[in-house]
């Protein structure tokens, strides 16, 4: 029995999943059978839907959640009209009898398919059987609210589906757009950015633009499940309200109460106990006015109280912030003419600083003007001498020629010591000049 169970259960889960993957299956190809030779081929429809590989998933998971949220739609609507067609025959004035369920239970297998297969029958059914199986209808009640409990967690697992899809959904556009940036960052072209900046721009935004265009449509997705999920199962609820109102006006106080005609004390411990209970409800009312009043009372003298608290603790704390804003003011006042000191300190420093500066770059440039002046006229002297030289070599190779040596030595010397004492002692170096009259000799030789 209990490898039937679990086989039924498989066989429940894989039905439960099967329909809406083939469905959403069929949907997608549809739809990008529609994008591809369609009306909807066009560049948006491609560019959102059709740009990525995330994108042709995301669009496969919606339409897997909107196939299933349509079969819930069909099943919610099939529930309505199935609760509509269940009933069951009123009971006599003294209640049914506990062996009356059995033919309550054939009332109901003799409905139509819809109508048995709804949650009132079911809720119906199991409650039947509960009193069948007790023998007493005293905690119809509480199983009757244990199965709208069971109805509830039910209803909430039939979603169990979309909200794995509302969920994943955002998360797959995510990872597109991380694969994206991934990409464009990866094709990105170090030396296209260093010759070609605009291109290799414009082929980063472009591969962006992938990207997050994934995001984009991964939430509108999400958005759109999620938005028919809560209209649909609000519809459920709404059908489980109907449900439990129905389950309970048909089922509740049906039965008769075993004991009620074998023990005769129970009419009289009946009276006594609705007679205790209306004595309470009269105690309860009138401890309920006498909270009432306390409560008021106490209320007044607690906003008295306040009140004055309020205004306490208001003047004190108008007195403490006035205090501590002079206090702070008086501080700010004391460091703002310390730091206004301090920088008029600093100024004049800085200003005796650039004046000496100053004045020792006026120095340095007046002694390079005249250390200027006298290289300039430095070059000018060993111009003149290196002239001077040439020519006096010229006329001692011409002397030498003519044989007059000692004649103009003394003239030469002379002329040269002249030279030197004009140039100032000019530290330029020269060739030089020979006045020995042997070397005069050779060379006329």
């Amino acid at each position: 029995m209990s490898r039937s169970n679990q086989r039924n259960g498989l066989l429940a889960i894989v039905g439960n999943l099967g329909w809406p993957m083939l469905l959403g299956a069929a949907a997608t190809s549809l739809f990008y059978v529609l994008v591809y030779r369609g009306p909807l081929n066009f560049p948006a429809m491609h560019r959102y839907f059709a740009s990525h590989p995330v994108a042709f998933v995301a669009s496969s998971m919606f339409f897997v959640g909107l196939a299933a949220l349509s079969l819930k739609l069909v099943e919610v609507l099939m529930q309505f009209w199935g609760t509509q067609l269940v009933s069951l025959k009123p009971p006599p004035l003294d209640g049914d009898p506990i062996e009356a369920v059995p033919q309550r239970l054939k009332e109901l297998a003799d409905l139509p398919p819809v109508a048995r297969s709804s949650h009132l029958c079911r809720r119906l059914r199991d409650g039947l059987r509960f009193v069948h199986r007790q023998g007493d209808a005293g905690q119809l009640n509480d199983e009757l609210k244990y199965l709208a409990d069971l109805d509830a967690a039910r209803q909430h697992d039939s979603f169990a589906l979309v909200r794995i899809l509302i969920w994943a959904t955002p998360m797959l556009g995510f990872l597109g757009t991380v694969i994206g940036i991934t990409q464009a960052l990866g094709d990105l072209d170090a030396q296209q950015l260093a010759t070609d900046i605009q291109g290799a721009m414009d082929g980063l935004l472009s591969g962006l633009y992938v990207a997050f265009d994934t995001t984009a449509l991964a939430l509108s997705l999400s958005i759109i499940l999620m938005f028919l999920m809560f209209l649909i199962d609000r519809m459920e609820n709404q059908l489980l309200s109907m449900v439990d109102l129905q389950a309970a006006e048909l089922l509740v106080g049906r039965f008769q109460q075993v004991g009620g005609g074998q023990d005769p004390a129970v009419n009289a411990i009946g009276r006594m106990c609705r007679q205790m209970i209306a004595a309470s409800e009269t105690l309860v009312e009138r401890q309920t006015e006498l909270w009432a009043s306390t409560f008021e009372t106490s209320q007044q003298q607690w906003s008295r109280l306040l009140t004055a608290s309020g205004e306490r603790i208001q003047t004190v704390l108008q007195e403490a912030l006035e205090h501590s804003l002079r206090g702070h003011a008086d501080r700010m006042a004391q460091v703002e003419t310390q730091a206004s000191d301090r920088a008029k300190q600093r100024w004049e420093q800085l200003q005796v600083a650039l004046t000496e500066n100053a004045r020792r770059m006026q120095e340095q440039q007046q002694e390079l003007i005249r250390q200027g002046e006298v290289m300039s006229q430095v070059a000018q002297a060993t111009g003149d001498v290196i002239t001077l030289e040439k020519s006096l070599n010229d006329n001692l190779d011409a002397l030498a020629t003519a044989g007059r040596f000692e004649e103009v030595l003394l003239s030469l010397s002379a002329a040269i010591h002249m030279m030197s004492a004009r140039g100032g002692g000019a530290s330029g170096k020269s060739a030089p000049v020979d006045l020995n009259p042997s070397t005069f000799k050779e060379r006329a030789a």
